[in-house]
Formats: C-alpha cells, structure tokens, sequence
C-alpha cells in the first residue's frame, strides 16, 4: 500500500488532508485548496508542481537539496567548481568565482536533454552491462567448478578402479604362481616317497624270506640264499641313496613387494585437491587507466632472450564474434592501439567487424571485398588483404578512406608491416615486399604453402601448413632455423614476441605454441581443452603484451594477458 503523504500547509494548521500535488521547489505536498493558493501567489506561481502519483517514482531518490556544511537551500551553482552552492558557502570558499556564479535554476535549465544525464545513462547501462557480464562470469565459473568436481569425482573413482583391478591381477598372477611352486615341491616329495614305499617293501619281502629259509630250508639253501639277498639288498640301498642324494628340501616364504608394503605404511592419503586461485578480469576498471599503469620496456631494457617456460596467459574476455554470412571463416584479426579488436571473415559479408576489448559489438567496417588478413600500421591505419582479388588497401580508420591500393600478381593472403615496410603473401610468387607507397622492393622466395606471415625487426616469420614447418628467415629470405614436430599439425596463426619468441597455432592440432627465438625449445601454452577448436589466427599487441587468439569457424575469440616469470 502507498504511504500517506500529507499536505504541508494544512499539517502546519495542524489539519490532516491527503497532498494532491507535489512542489518540487518547495519539496511540499499540497491538496487541492492549497494547491490553487500556491499557484495564486506572484512568488510561487513559476513553482513547477507534479500530481502526487509521478513523485511517488522520484520520491525514494535520495537528492540532497541542502548544503551538507551550512544547511541551507541550495540555490546557486558555481562553474568553475562544478558544485551547487548556498549562500553561506559564496563568501567562504567561491569569493574569487563571482564571475562563474549562476542560479541553480538556470544551470539546470535543459538538464533532461543534457551531456551530463545522457553521459550517465551511458555509464548507468555499460554498468548494468559490466554487472551482468560479471553475473554471467560468476554462472560460468561455478558451472566450470561443478564440471571440474565431476571430472576430479571420476578420475578418483577411475585410479581406484584401476588400482583394484592392477591389485586383484596381481594377486591372481601370485596365487597362480604359490600354486605351481606348491604342486611341483609336493610332486617331487611324492616321487621319493613312492621310491622308497616300493623299497621298503622289498625289504620286508627279504625280511619274511630269511626268517623262512631259517626256520625250513637246508644250510646250503641258506647260504646261497644269504649271498644273493645281500647282494639284491645292497643294490636297493644303493639305488635308493643315490635317489635321495638329488632329493632337496623346500621351504615356501613370502616376500611382499615394498611398494605395497610403503602403501600400507607410508601412504597416508589417496590424492590432494588443490584450488588454483587467481584474479577475476573485472571490467569496471578503466581501460586507459588500467593501460597505463603496464610498464613496457624500451627497447634498451628488452632481454635479447626469455626462455619460453617462463612465459604464462591469464585470460581476459572471452569474445563471440557475430555471424555476417550462413558460414564463418576467421582469416584475420588485430589490436587496435585503443584496445579494440578487428576482426576479418572470409565468409561473411564486404566488412571488419570491430569490437571493444571486452567482447562488446561496436561497429561493422565496410571494406571493397571480402577481407582475408589484416595489419596494424599506426594508431587509426590497418592494411587489409583480399586474396582472390589479388589486391591489398591501406585504409584510414578515422577517416574511413582508403589511402592506398596495390594490386598485386596473384592471390594475396598473409600481411604484416614493421619499419615502414609491408610484407604480403603473394601466391606462387613468395613474399613480397613493399614501401607505404605501394612501390614493390624485393621479393623473398620461401616454401610455396605459406600462408601466415609475421615480421620483426629484420626476420620474417611464417607457417607452411601443408608441410607442417614454422620458418624463420632473414628479409633476403636466407633461412635461419625452421621447426617441425607432430605436436604441431597444420600451423596457422603466428606472431613474436618482444624477445623474438614465436607464438603459433596448430589449427589441426588444436594448440598455442610458443617456439624458443632459435626454433630449439617449445612450450605448449593452450590446448582443445581451453576451448581452441581448430584455431586459425592469432595478433600480439608487445607494447600491452595482450594476445588475441581467433578459432577458425565457431566465432569463438580468446583474448589473454601475456605474463612472465
């Protein structure tokens, strides 16, 4: 239910009536009566009054009308403070601003249709966007911790399985092994005792033979018989001993492995769980602010090395580029000096799609044909390529003009500028190199599959995918190292860095790379698993050390801090 706002002159009677009206001058509720008599005085005919259902909207906006330090009516404005003001406040502290002085009413004349309320209405919606770019993190984020539980929750489940099942065949393969020992030690003890069951038989059968022949038979039957018995005797005893001399005994023992023993004994937890914590990428920080506190080296304080291991990415935004045609295929992206992002699809429409650097949709760029790569050559320049078209343009972003047009020989595909140069992919022709007139200099002859080409100082970089080799040559286009290994498929995307480490995609391998400067050492900075699906294109921005990383056909974009240890 509505509060009662009451009526101010009828209260102050001591009168009970319900406002109808509301004086925004007076900050006043006013009936219907004391509405008319309001209006009817010269000093308050000009007051502006709203019926009471319209400030009921405004009426929990908290808009202090009183001066915080001497508790009277605001009623000037000073310019050069940009501050509403008392009068107690003009002699204290605005003496010397006479001149800026004005009444508040005039300064606020227009105020609906103002650049201050419309700066911030802007602020109030890119925050209510922040706001929710953040929810949609924080979603993101406990959605990925539950999928993180799930995977840790099987991978326990799956050790424990397979090491119950390496226990139980183990156990198999040793009660297998107790049996063979057990049977064969029982079977050699039964062989020797059925050896001598068979003797003593004999024996006993000698025994009831002498006792008879004692008793009945003649003496020479005795004594021939004596001598043959003793004779069959000692031949038994011998056979037996020389039975026996290879009969050993066998003691059964058990020797349990010390791994096993070291898991009863030392193992005193299954596995840790450790929780990675870092910093959110908030994007309520300013971006110019948050720029220039990035300390970049001059060119006299870059190391002339850096080992690729102590090279690291934090994510920044993931980006969602728009679908300009019914496919989309990413063949050029950049950093603009401002931090935005361009990027160039091969299958879209005649444009450059350009985005801020989190991941908001600013303007579509309109270009003379479909856009293959793209260069930075100065704050408001890019230089575009256009394949098929066998042509390149320099084009004036500000301005939104093209400087220059050089048509080339043949199909134009990688472009990269440094030291007032542009270096373009021509087919079957190599990598050509021209001036910011347009005029051709030289041409650097190199593997006939490049497709993607970076420059730095005096190297040319560039990725052959058919042959699957990351070159490395100097502008006269002598090489200087090359790599090539199966963990890198169909290269792509490639750029250095400011110690002239290599930075490359494997668009079939599903991989970042980072190559040593001399192509010895590599280090795998991003896989499939971080959400690279077949990725094609990537840009390096050395002055932030800011990477954007392009998939080739989802419109997926990852933009990263680029950190060294």
């Amino acid at each position: 239910m509505a509060s009662f706002i009451p009526c101010g002159p009828c209260g102050h009677e001591g009168n009970t009536q319900t406002a109808e009206q509301w004086c925004t001058d007076c900050n006043e509720g006013f009936c219907n009566v004391c509405e008319k008599a309001h209006k009817s005085m010269r000093i308050t005919r000009d007051h502006n009054l709203i019926v009471i259902e319209d400030y009921r909207k405004i009426e929990n906006v908290n808009v202090c009308i009183q001066c915080e330090e001497h508790g009277s009516k605001l009623e000037m404005y000073c310019k050069v403070h940009e501050k509403a003001i008392c009068i107690a406040c003009f002699p204290t502290k605005h003496k010397e601003c006479s001149d800026a002085i004005i009444p508040l009413a005039e300064a606020a004349k227009n105020a609906k249709t103002s650049t201050a309320l419309t700066d911030l209405e802007h602020t109030i919606n890119e925050t209510l966007v922040n706001i929710q770019k953040c929810l949609n993190d924080r979603k993101a984020a406990t959605e990925r911790i539950e999928i993180q539980e799930k995977i840790i929750k099987k991978r326990i489940f799956d050790t424990r399985e397979a090491i119950n099942k390496h226990l139980d065949d183990l156990e198999r393969k040793l009660l297998n092994e107790l049996t063979t020992i057990h049977t064969s030690s029982k079977s050699k003890y039964w062989t020797i005792q059925n050896q001598l069951n068979e003797m003593e038989k004999e024996i006993k059968r000698f025994q009831e033979q002498t006792s008879q022949l004692k008793r009945f038979a003649p003496d020479i039957q005795v004594f021939l018989s004596t001598h043959q018995m003793n004779k069959e005797i000692h031949d038994e005893v011998k056979s037996i001993t020389k039975a026996l001399s290879s009969v050993r005994n066998y003691n059964i023992e058990i020797e349990i492995h010390q791994g096993i023993t070291s898991l009863l004994k030392d193992v005193d937890y299954f596995a840790r769980v450790k929780v990675d914590e870092s910093n959110i990428n908030c994007p309520f920080k300013d971006s110019k602010i948050d720029q220039a506190q990035i300390q970049v080296p001059t060119r006299q304080q870059v190391p002339t090395t850096r080992s690729v291991h102590n090279t690291k990415l934090k994510l920044r935004e993931k980006v969602t580029i728009e679908q300009k045609g019914k496919t989309m295929d990413i063949t050029g992206c950049a950093i603009l000096a401002n931090g935005n992002l361009l990027f160039a699809d091969n299958a879209g429409k005649n444009v450059l799609m350009e985005y801020d650097e989190f991941g908001l949709f600013i303007r579509d760029i309109p270009v003379s044909g479909k856009p293959w790569n793209l260069t930075v050559i100065e704050t408001d320049q890019i230089a575009v390529s256009y394949n098929t078209l066998n042509y390149i343009e320099v084009i004036d972003l500000k301005k939104m003009t093209v400087l220059k047009t050089v048509r080339l020989k043949n199909h134009c595909r990688g472009i990269s500028h440094s030291d007032g140069k542009i270096y373009v992919v021509v087919f079957c022709e190599g990598i050509v190199v021209l001036d910011m007139e347009g005029t051709i200099l030289n041409t650097t002859q190199c593997d006939m599959s490049v497709y993607n080409i970076t420059t730095n100082e005096d190297r040319i970089y560039y990725t052959a995918p058919i042959t699957n080799t990351v070159y490395c040559c100097t502008t006269s286009g002598n090489n200087i190292w090359n790599f090539k290994d199966k963990s890198l498929t169909a290269p792509g995307g490639i750029a250095t860095d400011s110690a002239q480490n290599v930075l490359v995609l494997g668009i079939h391998s599903n991989n970042l790379m980072i190559l040593q400067n001399d192509g010895k050492v590599r280090k795998t900075l991003l896989t499939r698993a971080d959400g690279l699906e077949k990725p094609a294109r990537l840009y390096y921005n050395k002055e932030t050390n800011i990477l954007l990383v392009c998939n080739k056909h989802d419109g997926i974009a990852f933009l990263y801090s680029v950190m060294f240890d």
